[in-house]
């Protein structure tokens, strides 16, 4: 199968699972928001309707008190008994004035909070309010909101058709003929009928200030509607045929439901008032209702169609952007002879091309100098073979080992010399009998307890030589006089010259490898001098061999790596401590 250009996938890719997958998510996203939104209204519009009810639920529960008093109140009572008796006569006109008096208090003090108005129309027909006192024109026992009202007693009834009781009453000024109109049955303790007390309520107290919250729309309405299916109140009426309507909402209602469409595009929402037998009923066109949820399904749909073609015209130029640095890049390496060759970076591209351009650059060097760094060892090893150790035997050190033992043999007795010469046989056994130069630890120490007994030979009892390394490791491999060095530069540039010098040795053994201490109480040096005496080859015609400490350092980290070699105690400071670290191998030798 032929292999597609990056461009290619990249297009294929983003826009078959960034695009599409965000296409799809806008239009779940538009579903979803027109049903939050959906929701939101509806919630909304039935919220609102639950605090218009209970804001007109709260004024009819005061002009039902207020009626209630007037229902029990002895004295108006009194009164109006006093007016079914006397009728026209004296008294008749006193209890008249007394009960306008009454209901001037009550309004005064409690209904008027509500813009609500109270009157009572005696059995006689007289319709008394405040400061109005009027023989009625109309017979209203005949009316069928008067016999409804003695029928159900005190409970309350309501009805438009008491507007014309309260029309009488020329004080009262009737400018809106929106108003809720109850009326309750007044009588006695015995049963006797007295009167009807009548209450008018404003609707602008019932709806309150909660309709400047609805949709400002002609269409929408608010209806208070009975179980008799009248109309009490109505609230900007903004359909035709409104008794049909409500019919269908009230069945509606008495199916459970108390939200939803009728008409196929009207809107309504129903509860019940709890302290009447009256519903209210909000009613609006579905369009203004879903208006914004239309709103934004346009406006996301449009997005849609505009992002698909402005995606892919912004796809291809992306891809284009992106794939050029990275072509540019495999030519180059491609067009490269040399394998480590280094790339030229773009003056105009991404981070990541940047990036990787500069690894691959990094890359390069280091392979570069590991290569040169292989050579160097190759070089190293093989310049720093056994013979390194063998041809490097000082002469100086010999003539001074054998003068000393002239004069020891002339001044001492032959036994001391004999140990002398012993040591010295030793020394150069050890020197022309190793062949790979390598040895183990034990063997090491040997030679340099020869060498100890030598300079001590030398320079009498000036320091003193303790060894406490642990025997278990004297079996592990350790390149051939990779100790001796070490201690003869702890004797020439430490103890000599001092009385009391001390020279330890020391070690520990770790899981994976070994370190060995050689601790001299002589001259300390500075970091940077420690430095450059483990890096720098220095040659001392005094010592034994022209193997310095730098040559020892050099040879462990080219056999073991740089994690292993010669290792200065900085925290030791009076005195000087060199760490020997080595992995752990067995040698081949045997112990001497």
């Amino acid at each position: 199968m032929r292999n597609k250009s990056i461009r290619t996938q990249m297009i294929v890719y983003l826009g078959g699972f960034i695009i599409l997958p965000l296409c799809v998510g806008l239009m779940i996203l538009n579903i979803y928001l027109q049903r939050t939104i959906y929701e939101s209204k509806i919630n909304q519009q039935q919220t609102l309707l639950l605090q218009i009810k209970e804001n007109a639920e709260q004024v009819i529960e005061v002009s039902n008190y207020v009626s209630s008093m007037m229902m029990t109140n002895r004295d108006v009572l009194d009164d109006l008994r006093e007016i079914k008796e006397e009728n026209d006569g004296f008294e008749g006109y006193q209890a008249r004035e007394n009960i306008s008096a009454k209901i001037q208090e009550i309004e005064s003090s409690t209904l008027n909070a509500v813009g609500g108005k109270i009157a009572i129309l005696t059995d006689s027909g007289y319709l008394v309010g405040s400061y109005n006192i009027s023989k009625s024109s109309e017979n209203y026992k005949k009316c069928e909101w008067y016999q409804q009202a003695i029928c159900n007693g005190r409970e309350p009834i309501y009805s438009s058709c008491i507007s014309k009781a309260f029309e009488e009453m020329r004080v009262i000024s009737i400018q809106n003929q929106n108003a809720l109109y109850s009326a309750r049955s007044i009588r006695d303790y015995s049963g006797r009928q007295l009167g009807v007390v009548l209450i008018r309520l404003s609707d602008s107290n019932i709806w309150g200030r909660f309709t400047d919250l609805m949709y400002q729309s002609d269409d929408n309405s608010l209806y208070l509607y009975n179980n008799e299916n009248k109309v009490q109140l109505v609230y900007n009426q903004g359909i035709e045929n409104v008794s049909d309507i409500l019919d269908k909402i009230l069945n509606r209602f008495k199916k459970g439901e108390t939200s939803g469409s009728v008409s196929g595009d009207l809107y309504f929402n129903i509860i019940k008032l709890e302290n009447s037998n009256n519903f209210l009923v909000y009613t609006a066109p579905n369009e203004v209702i879903f208006a914004e949820s239309d709103l934004v399904n346009n406006r996301i749909m449009k997005m849609i169609l505009l992002l698909i073609p402005l995606t892919i015209i912004i796809l291809i130029h992306l891809s284009k952007k992106l794939s050029d640095p990275i072509r540019n890049v495999a030519m180059q390496i491609e067009d490269s002879e040399n394998v480590v060759h280094d790339i030229n970076i773009p003056k105009r591209t991404f981070l990541e091309i940047n990036i990787f351009i500069r690894s691959y650059n990094n890359a390069s060097k280091r392979v570069k100098e590991l290569l040169e760094k292989v050579k160097e060892e190759s070089r190293m090893k093989e310049k720093a073979h056994y013979e390194m150790l063998m041809s490097q035997i000082s002469p100086h050190f010999i003539f001074n080992t054998v003068n000393s033992i002239r004069i020891m043999s002339r001044e001492r007795n032959e036994k001391d010399t004999e140990r002398a010469l012993t040591a010295l046989g030793n020394i150069l056994h050890a020197v022309y009998s190793n062949k790979d130069g390598m040895t183990t630890v034990g063997r090491e120490v040997s030679i340099v307890l020869s060498y100890v007994e030598i300079m001590q030979f030398r320079f009498g009892d000036s320091f003193q030589y303790y060894d406490v390394l642990p025997s278990n490791l004297y079996f592990y491999e350790i390149p051939a006089f990779t100790l001796q060095p070490i201690l003869e530069n702890a004797i020439l540039h430490g103890v000599k010259g001092m009385k009391g010098g001390q020279i330890i040795l020391s070690g520990i053994e770790y899981e994976n490898d070994f370190m060995i201490s050689i601790f001299n109480n002589g001259n300390s040096a500075d970091k940077e001098k420690i430095d450059q005496i483990l890096t720098t080859p220095t040659r001392n015609k005094s010592a034994f061999t022209g193997i310095g400490l730098s040559n020892v350092n050099a040879r462990l980290k080219m056999l073991y790596g740089d994690q292993y070699g010669l290792i200065f105690n900085e925290k030791v400071t009076n005195g000087f401590e060199i760490w020997i670290r080595v992995p752990k191998g067995k040698g081949r030798r045997s112990l001497i």
